[in-house]
């Protein structure tokens, strides 16, 4: 185990009583959290270290912990919150550092979708948006470190703000500017928008786990807030129906599946209004978030990646709105 790991170890046993004997770190993807799965001595029991390193306001900690629970609770198929032994929501390392204890779901994360496990995750995206609006929490919600309209309702602040994060990087940001006119140009349906669910925020293949052919996770759940439900329908669209890794052309099978599944067990079909505001909400879901950008620089990671990925979705985009425009007019995407 390297230095990390046995501390993470000696955390999980001394903070949670939890037997944890070995640990690996995961890694990959553009984060600054970091995540620690334990195994017990036999190989057999696992739970997962978190440390939200993004977003570390005691208060959004606590609804977190709380959401994983009521979330549970209602049948989602999200991690198990445990406590400290002195019944806290989280325990702090030796740098002060917070980290949660989840326990282990089973799977592996969805690199290769198919129609049925593109229709089971939508699914489970309108079951999390069946939750009710008052989840009996006994912690305040506390709401993500970034608006999801920040772009729409302040596009020079947030720009500003983005700008001071990446810097360094601003001819790939400037790279941006094109798609930010797009959005503006486009997104009259998304923002009159005014119907807020309990949204996951970045719903796509890697924060889904399935095993035999079955969605068996849903997982990350920092991004959680109330915003409209077409946001988090537009991330799955894209992420769960393009072609394949840094290839955003949209599979129509894929796309069919996703939105005939997510209206099926939906509480209510998307509206017209929502249907056209699919594609803005596409675009909206690339663009630069400041606040992780910026939690980045403060762990050490390079931001480079978390621009220059975003843009390859973005370019694929426009070139197929007028396309996926019709098919969504047509009001059956097969």
């Amino acid at each position: 185990m390297t230095a990390q790991t046995s501390a993470a170890v000696a955390l999980a046993r001394d903070a949670f009583a939890v037997p944890a004997a070995d640990g690996v770190l995961l890694g990959g993807g553009a984060t600054a959290n970091q995540v620690v799965v334990l195994t017990d001595g036999s190989g057999r029991r696992r739970w997962v270290l978190r440390g939200p390193r993004r977003d570390t306001r005691p208060g959004r900690l606590a609804f977190l912990h709380g959401f994983h629970h009521a979330a549970r609770t209602r049948g989602l198929p999200v991690a198990a919150p445990r406590r400290t032994v002195d019944g806290q929501p989280w325990a702090l390392d030796a740098q002060g550092q917070p980290w949660l204890l989840l326990e282990y779901l089973p799977g592996r994360p969805l690199d290769a979708v198919t129609t049925e496990l593109a229709g089971q995750a939508a699914a489970h995206l309108a079951a999390l948006h069946r939750l009710p609006d008052h989840l009996g929490l006994t912690t305040t919600v506390v709401e993500p470190d970034t608006a999801w309209d920040a772009w729409l309702t302040a596009p020079e602040e947030t720009w500003r703000a983005t700008t001071a994060a990446a810097t360094g990087h601003h001819a790939l940001l400037n790279a941006y500017r094109l798609h930010l006119d797009h959005l503006q140009q486009h997104a009259t349906d998304l923002r009159q928008t005014t119907d807020l669910v309990w949204g996951h925020g970045d719903f796509h293949g890697h924060n889904l786990l399935h095993h035999i052919g079955r969605i068996t996770g849903v997982i990350d759940l920092d991004g959680i807030g109330r915003r409209p439900r077409i946001t988090d329908v537009a991330c799955a669209v894209l992420m769960l129906a393009r072609t394949g890794s840094g290839d955003y052309r949209l599979k129509r099978h894929l796309l069919s599946a996703v939105l005939t599944s997510y209206q099926r067990h939906a509480t209510a079909p998307l509206t017209a209004a929502e249907t056209r505001a699919l594609w803005p909400a596409m675009v909206l879901s690339q663009l630069p978030d400041p606040a992780h950008l910026a939690a980045l620089r403060r762990v050490g990671c390079g931001i480079g990646p978390a621009l220059a990925r975003p843009l390859a979705a973005l370019r694929d985009l426009a070139a197929q709105r007028n396309r996926l425009t019709n098919l969504l007019a047509q009001g059956d995407p097969q």
